[in-house]
Order: C-alpha cells, then structure tokens, then sequence
C-alpha cells in the first residue's frame, strides 16, 4: 500500500469521504483547507481516505477517516492513523479527533492511542440537515479524543549531552518509581550511576521527543533491546510498541531482558512476540532482582 498527499480536484474522492461524513455541506467546510491523504493498493485502486487540517496552538485535527467497504476491518484504517501521526508529529504536539457515542470508533481510536479529551453537546443535531444515526444510535454529541505526536530520534554517542543524559535518568526515575514497586528508594538511587553510563556509552539510543521534551528511549547493542523506559504519563498510546518495531525492524533485535517482578513488561513483551528462555537469580548488578530472558 502506499500513501499520496492530494493537492487537486478533491473532491474526486467524494465518495470515499462521504462514508466517513456523511453530508457534503460539512464536507466542505474542511476539505480545501485541510490535508487530503489516500491510500492505495498496487493497482491504485483507493483503500482509505483521511483529512486533516490545523487547528492552533500546535494541534491538528483528524477530521475524515474512511476506509472503502470491501477493504474494512483489515488494519488500514490503523495504518492511516500511524502515518498521519508520523506525518504531522515534526509539526504539532497533540493530534485530536472528534466521532459520535458510536462504541465501534470510540473503541478504534482509544485502540490508536488516542483518549477521551471533552464533549461537544448537541453537535449533530445542530449542524447537520438530517439524523445521523450509527449502530442503531441517533447520534447528538461530539466526543473528542486527543493524541500526544511524538518523534523519535537517534542520538549518537558524541550528542548525549549531559543536558540530555540528565532528562533521559529523569524519565528512567518516574517511570521507574511508577513501575517497579519492588525496588527500594535506595535501591534506585544505587541504579542512577550505572543508568547514566548505560545512557552515555550503549550502541545505540533511540530518543522519544514530545515537542522538544524527551518523554522515552530506548537502548539497543548487540541485537538486544537494553533499556525501554517511557515517561509514566506517556503510557497507553502505544509508544513502547512504536520503540519496540524500531528495534527490531530497523536494529534486529531479537533479545530483551525483563524483570520478573514487572509482570506488565512480561506481558508487553510476549504481547509483542518475544517468548522466555532464561531466568536468573539476580540482575546483572548481582542484586536480588530475579531476571527473565526473553527473545522472538
């Protein structure tokens, strides 16, 4: 499949973006404006549609997400959304999208990452010509859903500034301390050193910015998955999955050690393919915090 940008005779693509809004007058009220994209099969057939326009104070909206009938309920409407997020993540920090009380793409978007931000009331039966009904539901209200942009970045050794390794220990404390209940507060100020050299000397190091603000990482040598922290309030929206196909799409990685105390980086793991091989007493500190070994 690829993805084009659409700069001309838009509405070319009408029927399409009809099936995500329904009335052409509202269509219209965005579409120039905004950013068409469609996606394509290798015979240029049209799979899926999506318009998104700015909105201000670094947001932009997703306003149109269509997927034509025979190619739905097959991930494209998924990997509309990663690209457009990818896309736009350089230029705007949140991403937001507004949909009716319609379980099925409530549940789609909270799916993509995205969570419930506020409610526009009556927003239906005051801007549309006719009832707007889905699942059986006559829709009234707007419900808005919001999405953190990131970017990831590689930083080479000679970038990690002592700015930077000082932010990337920070995320690693919160969410350490959100995380690992099992270790102590002395525990994890005797873990600050050996994170920091970790940070300053691994292979490679991938950065999550948020704007300009680094909000994760992840440390990759030797085919390894060495570290993977996310700042706690960046969970959910699927940015250690976003690290993780990194690593092993674009480093190879196969390996990866957990914890065994965190049972929920168990299940990410496994959920992400990897499966337990290994299990020691301690970790590599020689502390007596049991390690899982786990690889694909």
């Amino acid at each position: 499949m690829r993805i084009s940008k659409i700069d001309a005779d838009k509405k070319r693509y009408l029927e399409l973006l009809l099936l995500a809004d329904e009335q052409e007058s509202m269509l219209d009220r965005y579409l120039e404006r905004g950013d068409l994209f469609v996606m394509y099969t290798s015979e240029n057939e049209p799979v899926c549609s999506a318009v998104v326009t700015e909105e201000g104070d670094g947001v932009c909206e997703l306003k149109n997400l269509a997927v034509a009938p025979q190619y739905q309920r097959k991930g494209y409407g998924s990997e509309m959304v990663r690209f457009l997020c990818t896309h736009y993540a350089p230029r705007f920090r949140f991403i937001i999208v507004g949909t009716g009380e319609s379980q099925v793409t409530v549940s789609f978007y909270k799916s993509c990452g995205f969570y419930y931000s506020h409610l526009v009331p009556d927003f239906f039966t005051l801007h549309y010509d006719h009832p707007i009904i889905e699942e059986g539901k006559h829709l009234k209200d707007m419900l808005y859903f919001k999405k953190p942009l990131v970017c990831p970045d590689v930083v080479h050794r000679d970038k990690r500034t002592d700015i930077l390794i000082s932010s990337l220990t920070e995320v690693w404390e919160r969410s350490v301390r959100a995380s690992h209940d099992f270790l102590a507060e002395e525990d994890i100020q005797k873990l600050i050193p050996a994170v920091r050299e970790a940070l300053e000397m691994i292979a490679n190091l991938v950065v999550l910015y948020h704007g300009d603000d680094p909000v994760g990482f992840i440390g990759m040598e030797d085919r390894k998955v060495e570290v993977l922290f996310l700042a706690p309030e960046y969970w959910g929206y699927g940015f250690g999955t976003l690290l993780i196909n990194l690593a092993i799409k674009d480093y190879g990685c196969i390996f990866v050690d957990v914890n065994e105390q965190n049972p929920k980086a168990r299940r990410f793991y496994m959920r992400m393919g990897f499966w337990e091989f290994e299990r020691t007493e301690t970790d590599e500190q020689g502390n007596p915090f049991p390690i899982i070994r786990m690889r694909l």
